[in-house]
Parts: C-alpha cells; sequence; structure tokens
C-alpha cells in the first residue's frame, strides 16, 4: 500500500500555512483563540479558530489554489477526495438564520460540495468521505489503496472542519468541551476537548517529489459496534485495529518509534485509547508518545490528515509537538523533550471516531537535512 504523501497545504489556528504552524509549535506559540459562549448556561469556551473568517466553500477554493501555484499541480489524472465530519452544516445554520427554516431543496450533500470543485479543477473524479474525526485517516488509506492498484495515477485530498455553532452547542452541551482551556488527554482532572477550525490538503502518488512529507505504509479501519456512540472502553477493538494496520504494513509493534495518539482528553475515548496501547507501553523499549490537539484544537473529521501534516512537518524538522501545558498523566509518560533526533522514523498515527469508526496509519518520515 506504500505511497508518498506531499504537496502538503494547511490553515489553522496557528496561522494559514504549515510552515507557520511549525514554527508557532518550535515557539509554544498560543494558538489563535476566539472563545464561544454555550447558550444553555453562559459560560464562554475556548475555541481555536482561524484568523480569516470565510466561507467554506471559498476557503477550499483557496487551498486549491494554492496547490495549484505552490507545486503546478495538474488535477486531470487525480481523484478528489472531501474529507469532513460537518462539511455542510454551516450551510444549514445560514439557511435557518436567513430563512427560519430549510427544506429538502436547500439541501446540501457533501457531494455536491465535491463535485463542484471536480468541475471547477478538473478532476478526473471525486467522492466524500464522512466517518466522523477518522474521515481523513480513512481518506489517505481508501487513496493509498487506489493508487496501490493503479486506479489513478494520483489522490488530492481535501479535509477541513469549518466553525460551525451546531457543533460548538453539541458538544459544549455533552460537558465534552473543556472550560479551562487546558487540554490535558489522559489526566484525571481533564475537563475535556477544545475543539478546531482547520482546512488541510495534500496529495498522494506512488513516487517521491521534492516536497514529500512522509510515506504511508499501511493501516487499518474498522466500526465498533459496541454502542451507537463510541467504541468498547476496555480497548479491545482498538488494539485489534493498531495489530491489522502493523500486519498491513508489514510492521511489528518493536518497530515503531512514536505513538500519535488520538487523545481528546474526555474520558471515555481517552480510557479505550489508553486500554488499546497498553502492549505498547509493557515493552522494554517503549515508543515516544504524542498528541497534537494541543496545537491544532479536535479538528473532528479533519484531524487525521491536518494531524499527520503537522506531525511529519515538525519531525523532519527535528522537533516533536509537545504538551503546551505542563502536567503529569496517570499512565502515559508524553514526550516533554521537543528535540526529535532520529533520522528515520516509523509511527503509528491513531483516529478513533463517534460511533466507533477507528483507524490506525503506519507513516514514514525522514529528517531534512539542512
Amino acid at each position: 500500500m506504500s505511497c508518498y504523501l506531499h504537496s502538503p497545504v494547511l490553515h489553522s489556528c496557528l496561522g494559514e500555512s504549515l510552515a507557520k504552524a511549525v514554527a508557532a509549535v518550535r515557539n509554544n506559540q498560543a494558538p489563535h483563540t476566539q472563545p464561544f459562549t454555550l447558550n444553555e448556561r453562559l459560560l464562554e469556551m475556548p475555541y481555536f479558530a482561524l484568523k480569516q473568517q470565510r466561507q467554506p466553500i471559498e476557503h477550499l477554493q483557496r487551498i486549491i489554489e494554492e496547490l495549484i501555484s505552490h507545486y503546478q499541480a495538474d488535477f486531470s489524472d487525480q481523484l478528489l477526495i472531501v474529507a469532513s465530519s460537518s462539511l455542510d452544516i454551516m450551510l444549514h445554520e445560514q439557511n435557518t438564520r436567513t430563512k427560519a427554516s430549510f427544506s429538502a431543496a436547500d439541501s446540501t450533500p457533501l457531494n455536491r460540495i465535491a463535485n463542484l470543485l471536480q468541475q471547477q479543477y478538473g478532476f478526473q473524479a471525486s467522492l466524500v468521505i464522512n466517518t466522523a474525526c477518522s474521515s481523513a485517516a480513512n481518506a489517505l488509506l481508501y487513496g493509498a489503496y487506489l493508487i496501490k492498484h493503479q486506479l489513478y495515477a494520483g489522490v488530492t485530498i481535501l479535509s477541513y472542519e469549518p466553525r460551525s455553532t451546531i457543533v460548538q452547542q453539541g458538544f459544549a452541551a455533552l460537558e465534552l468541551t473543556s472550560h479551562s482551556g487546558l487540554y490535558r488527554p489522559f489526566h484525571p482532572d481533564s475537563d475535556g476537548l477544545i475543539l478546531g477550525e482547520v482546512y488541510a490538503a495534500a496529495m498522494l502518488s506512488n513516487e517521491a517529489k521534492e516536497h514529500s512529507l512522509c510515506r504511508v505504509l499501511g493501516g487499518y479501519s474498522a466500526c465498533d459496534t459496541t454502542s451507537v456512540t463510541g467504541t468498547c472502553e476496555d480497548g479491545s477493538h482498538i488494539y485489534a485495529v493498531i495489530q491489522q494496520a502493523l500486519n498491513q504494513a508489514g510492521c511489528k509493534a518493536e518497530d515503531i518509534d512514536l505513538v500519535k495518539l488520538h487523545g481528546t482528553a474526555t474520558a471515555v475515548n481517552d480510557r479505550a485509547e489508553r486500554n488499546g496501547i497498553l502492549s505498547f507501553l509493557q515493552r522494554a523499549n517503549a515508543p515516544n508518545l504524542c498528541t497534537l490537539k494541543q496545537w491544532l484544537g479536535h479538528g473532528l473529521g479533519a484531524c487525521g490528515l491536518s494531524e499527520t501534516l503537522l506531525l511529519s512537518a515538525c519531525l523532519q524538522q527535528g522537533l516533536l509537538p509537545t504538551p503546551r501545558h505542563a502536567y503529569v498523566t496517570d499512565t502515559f509518560a508524553l514526550q516533554h523533550n521537543p528535540q526529535w533526533t532520529q533520522s528515520d522514523s516509523l509511527i503509528l498515527a491513531n483516529f478513533f471516531g463517534f460511533g466507533g469508526n477507528n483507524a490506525s496509519l503506519i507513516l514514514q518520515t525522514t529528517r531534512q537535512e539542512n
């Protein structure tokens, strides 16, 4: 399944480029925050947002234009995959505000957006993947599979999560969002996740490029039907997905240098992930552990690509993203040393979604020589 991930574009709360995001991590720069108010209780909640606000379709067009201008991209032989978990929610909200209601004719299914972009930029075909927080990770897996079987010369993946009142109010009403602004996954005093707005794009191909970030060696995705909302808290399904991901990539657990935890900082999800990777922690030569949501917020369906881009770019420059706020977890020893000296790294990257859709990727990065 091995293929190369290249031509990265990232717009996030850390700035409107991947280079700015890496610099922000290096300088321990706080993400741009625009709080929102939980209507039910009039509580102010932190939210990691882009500084420049645009309509979602305009921002998608903007990042495609960046691909074209920066990397001389030609999409005529490429498949476009749009990965998100709430691509059309903002448009529903807008219709509701302006019309006080909306009908079936007002609906904006995800494939309509993908078809519009396909026609505008000349992609060979397009599709949408919406599997909650594993959406973009599944897009990477599916794109790599199609390239392996030579169904497309390349795959372009767009992933994003726009600012959405419905998402903000829903997560906050369920008491899943942090009010302190302290992202502390796997910590007994964690008060929840911090949502984030993010737009990302990248291309997949079977050839290395000058701007390649990493190789996707393999991975696995499956849906746990234990419940309608989440995965089994004993970690058994997560463990099984990770083992299958290693098998698909031709790796063993002992080969992994770094585990990128999903780490939502919500009690149930953290408990399931902790139990699912305990076997990694019990080996004599345990891998390093890191999280990314302290920098980008929880980008929901977009985190599979946005976190992969930021982590890969940081590791290429000898930088490991570490917690912004010093704390000690009850089980996990997250890395606090930002220096990354590995010249060739194997990464297990976890992305676990609402409804029990769990995905793990095996990535390989290399250091850039300065």
